[in-house]
């Protein structure tokens, strides 16, 4: 084993990018994995019932956990009770996304701007006028359970729904109802070792399945970073800034230290001025967010799996000093037929071996090996990504391979207007 080594709990594009940024000089397990890992020569796909023992029996340096679920389910604490470290924050400090009444009173609490909100609990209770509203079912959602009426008859529909556990479960317990702002929308993340953070670039996504930002809400169809002034002037990031430091030193006050890589999703509203406002926290990277950021990060000589790993003892923000993002990245999802309702299964992704230009690369998330096939396993099934000097040419570079002679399968659904907001072409 190298020196460095890696286990990766997750098997989404986000994992698969962790992989990829990682480099080929990390030995890394990924679990479970997917078909872009396995397709790696220095990843290995594993099955684990107890990631702290495995990870112990193979003495791993660091284990990175991707997605939200284990992270609520308390897995970061069993990794340091071991004594072993490990990216992500406690179950309590998750619940800043497993929770989104927790979140409102933390925000409240350490004066953190937030649209205003109340929980309820059955459908009798709803009052509002749907149209002035959004409707976030109380729990883990998929990155789904969030809905903005347009008629009061959705608005009980939706209610009705999550009440009865229709969104994975979320909102059973309560639904959140907050007032509907308008503005831009940012992804902002924070590394963190409970005392300190840095900012990484921040990214915008798309999270609409169909162009113009139509059709129902999905994990995300896309995203892209850094990005420019033109969107986040230097005084509203100053402002984010300040936000991610009243989170984590609130965090550190309520006893509760975040440690790992926080979320912060905040809209630029026009209703305040256009002062950005948290409208959700994650406890973990965005996907695809995470395609983007760690791309540019890597290609400008930042040492990711120094400063991930360096979350869980004292924060390593010398890897961020003197740092130049001279590039741009942009990501483009993949999604199979029937998404977000339903997802299709088995169909062969064809076009994985074009011939790229330069800078543009795949990230696999549902996929899996079926013989010498890789075909579709889940709804968003991959990404094609691409890094380049400017976002236009980022953009046509990643475009340019879609398609029937490039990368497709049956009922691929796609956005072409991935990064619209940063383009000038």
């Amino acid at each position: 084993m190298s020196e460095r080594s890696a286990l990766i709990i997750g098997n989404g594009g986000r994992e698969h990018a962790f992989a990829k940024t990682l480099g080929d000089y990390v030995t890394i397990y990924a679990a479970p994995g997917n078909a872009g890992t396995a397709l790696m020569p220095n990843v290995t796909n594993v099955d684990v019932d107890d990631p702290v023992a495995f990870a112990r029996e193979h003495n791993i340096d660091v284990t990175i956990i991707g997605p939200e679920a284990p992270l609520v389910a308390g897995v970061a604490d069993d990794f340091r009770a071991a004594g072993l470290t490990v990216v992500g924050p406690s179950k309590i400090a998750a619940q800043l996304e497993s929770s989104k009444s927790f979140a409102c009173d933390f925000m409240e609490r350490h004066d953190i701007a937030y649209p205003k909100s109340r929980t309820i609990h059955t459908v009798d209770q709803f009052t509002d006028e749907a149209t002035s509203i959004v409707i976030k079912a109380d729990g883990l959602a998929g990155g789904k359970g969030v809905v903005l009426p347009q008629t009061q008859d959705e608005a009980v529909q939706t209610l009705t729904a999550m009440f009865d556990g229709a969104y994975d479960g979320a909102g059973i317990n309560g639904v959140l109802i907050q007032e509907r702002l308008s503005g831009p929308e940012v992804s902002a993340f924070a590394l963190s070792d409970g005392n300190d953070f840095v900012l990484l670039p921040f990214a915008q996504d798309h999270k609409r399945l169909k162009d113009g930002d139509q059709g129902p809400n999905t994990g995300g169809m896309g995203a892209y970073a850094p990005v420019p002034e033109s969107i986040v002037s230097p005084a509203q990031y100053e402002k984010i800034r300040d936000i991610a430091r009243k989170t984590i030193d609130g965090m550190k006050a309520d006893g509760n230290p975040y440690k790992g890589i926080l979320y912060i999703g905040v809209m630029l509203a026009e209703q305040r001025g256009a002062d950005p406002v948290v409208i959700e926290y994650n406890a973990r990277f965005g996907d695809p967010e995470t395609e983007v950021v760690l791309t540019i990060l890597a290609n400008a000589g930042v040492d990711v799996y120094e400063l991930l790993k360096s979350t869980d003892s004292t924060l390593n923000a010398s890897q961020l000093d003197g740092v130049t993002l001279n590039q741009s990245a942009l990501t483009i999802c993949f999604a199979s037929a029937g998404y977000p309702e339903s997802s299709h299964k088995g169909d062969v992704i064809l076009g994985l071996d074009t011939d790229f230009p330069d800078g543009v690369f795949v990230h696999h998330a549902a996929t899996k090996l079926d013989g010498d096939a890789v075909v579709t396993n889940g709804g968003r099934v991959l990404y094609v990504t691409a890094v380049a000097d400017d976002i236009d040419t980022a953009a046509a570079n990643a475009y340019s391979v879609i398609g029937e002679s490039g990368v497709h399968f049956d009922g691929m659904q796609y956005r072409t207007d991935i990064g619209k907001q940063a383009r000038t072409k």
